[in-house]
């Protein structure tokens, strides 16, 4: 356990704010690309061979989805104006990207070779410490004071779970460099040999800092936009009297018929709803802007 406590707070203690907001960053980058490939590849593959899932529609279903699809074209300037905003914050990102050039690859390289040497540190501390442990544990167990050392080490992993459990990581590095200094393990002092040996990380150069800014507000229009979409599902499924998972694959079918009678495809839908849409073709056209 002291083994794992000891390179988790090392690591901790040496990786800077920008590196974690960098790695989130990639994260949430990589994430949102995965998010992007599962659109364009549902969009590319969006006439399957068998019907889609759900019940098939009916002539009163139908009503009921278009009573809800009414509802939505009511309610939808929400998501409307927080969609426009969206585009309009992404050509912003696009434009602050141009702009930052290769500042930000070039600071990010500088900070992963500070990195780099930083790890090498807490690997030759971590190295050091394991050769001392055996020794140290030796002396302990014939301390005389033994049992205030344990009951000082439990107080000390009792306030690491409770912070680790609150997602509090500061205070999870304080208790745990407070337990580690009951073994005779220093992690602060370790993080300053590093930080002295391989210097901090470079500064965030102004361009990234508002390329980062703008991504985040474009992230959270986005994320705004998908939750008032959620509601005004919910809505809509409660004016068209009908569970909302029904009502989503209701809407898909519909959407899907749209499409496919658009691009002259055969509709993955039943023959039976085939002809009922056929029918209401006029009035599925007027909700027809909010399916998409």
């Amino acid at each position: 356990m002291l083994r794992s406590i000891i390179r988790t707070v090392l690591v901790l203690a040496c990786v800077s704010t920008t590196a974690q907001a960098q790695l989130g960053g990639l994260i949430r980058k990589a994430t949102q690309k995965v998010v992007e490939n599962k659109v364009e590849e549902k969009a590319e593959n969006m006439v399957p061979v068998k019907p889609m899932s759900g019940d098939p529609l009916t002539e009163s279903s139908l009503a009921a989805v278009l009573k809800g699809l009414s509802f939505e074209m009511e309610t939808n300037q929400k998501t409307k104006q927080l969609s426009a905003d969206g585009e309009a914050k992404a050509k912003e990102v696009i434009e602050a990207e141009r702009a930052a050039g290769n500042e930000p690859d070039a600071w990010r390289e500088a900070n992963s070779d500070v990195l780099r040497c930083v790890s090498r540190s807490i690997d030759e501390s971590e190295k050091k410490h394991q050769e001392e442990a055996p020794g140290k544990f030796m002396a302990l167990a014939a301390d005389p004071n033994k049992h205030d050392l344990a009951t000082k080490a439990e107080a000390a992993g009792k306030k690491m779970a409770a912070a680790q459990q609150k997602g509090d990581m500061p205070a999870y590095i304080r208790a745990a460099n407070d337990y580690m200094k009951l073994f005779g393990f220093d992690a602060v002092k370790d993080s300053a040999v590093a930080f002295a040996k391989c210097g901090k990380p470079p500064e965030k150069p102004a361009s990234l800092v508002k390329l980062e800014r703008l991504r985040a507000e474009r992230d959270k229009l986005n994320d705004d936009r998908r939750a008032a979409e959620e509601e005004v599902g919910a809505l809509s499924a409660k004016a068209a009297g009908m569970p909302a998972d029904k009502y989503a694959l209701a809407r898909e079918r519909i959407w899907a018929w749209s499409v496919s009678r658009k691009a002259k495809k055969r509709p993955p839908v039943t023959k039976e709803e085939e002809e009922l849409f056929a029918a209401h073709a006029g009035d599925i056209g007027k909700v027809e802007s909010v399916l998409r």
